[in-house]
């Protein structure tokens, strides 16, 4: 189970590599290693490791390293959204099993490392509800919508869209080493066209804000098209 607070833990100090999180001060900026070797459990146990990735900044690395074979999906999000609003690089490295909920983690990467006895498996979700007839029919509706919904948008570029919907039918997909690196290799190849795309339509529009801000800041256009008024004759 992860330690929250590894350093105030007599245990772990004496013995401090045995601890799942930690952050090396480097030249280049600051390494932020941690070790997903245990089933996903709460986020509370998370606290440490989410606030270093919150706080990183574009010079630091956040290095994962993932033999995990799943466990709580609310979890695996807060992990995944935080890793990708971060600033910093994030390198992912598979050394072993990364099942489930640890996969969702592993696409939050912008470079992977896959060793040579990984492998990676996917499936739908799974859990229980309990509750009144009327509340665990609106629990279970908004959950197939919503989960089903993330789901797609999760594994779009990493499964074919037939994988998907069979995978939310009730089929698991295994991917060995090969088969892991060779969908990732395509999975960062199809963002990087995307993000390319984005930055080609933001250039374009800031060259045409860039030549209306110089046309006003020269007087050639000191008022708007839209805010002329009408001229009003009067009788």
């Amino acid at each position: 189970m992860f330690r929250k607070n590894c350093e105030n833990d007599d245990e772990e100090n004496s013995n401090r590599r045995n601890c799942p999180l930690q952050i090396i001060e480097s030249p280049s900026g600051k390494i932020i290693d941690f070790y997903l070797y245990e089933d996903i459990y709460s986020v509370g146990q998370y606290i440490d490791f989410l606030r270093a990735v919150e706080l990183a900044k574009n010079e630091d690395l956040i290095k994962i390293h993932i033999n995990c074979g799943g466990g709580d999906v609310d979890t695996a999000w807060n992990i995944f959204d935080a890793l990708k609003q971060s600033q910093a690089n994030v390198s992912i490295s598979v050394e072993g099993c990364c099942a489930s909920a640890a996969s969702m983690i592993m696409l939050a990467g912008n470079e992977w490392k896959v060793n040579p006895h990984s492998f990676v498996m996917i499936h739908a979700y799974s859990g229980y509800s309990y509750g009144k007839r009327n509340e665990l029919i609106a629990q279970s509706d908004f959950e197939r919508r919503y989960i089903d919904k993330k789901f797609r948008e999760m594994y779009k570029d990493f499964l074919t869209p037939e994988e998907i919907e069979l995978c939310l039918e009730g089929r698991d997909y295994y991917f060995d080493a090969d088969e892991t690196l060779e969908r990732l290799q395509r999975f960062q190849e199809d963002r990087l066209k995307k993000q390319a795309a984005i930055q080609q339509v933001a250039e374009k529009y800031q060259d045409i804000m860039n030549a209306e801000i110089q046309a006003i800041i020269e007087g050639k256009n000191q008022e708007p098209a839209d805010s002329k008024k009408k001229a009003v004759k009067k009788s």
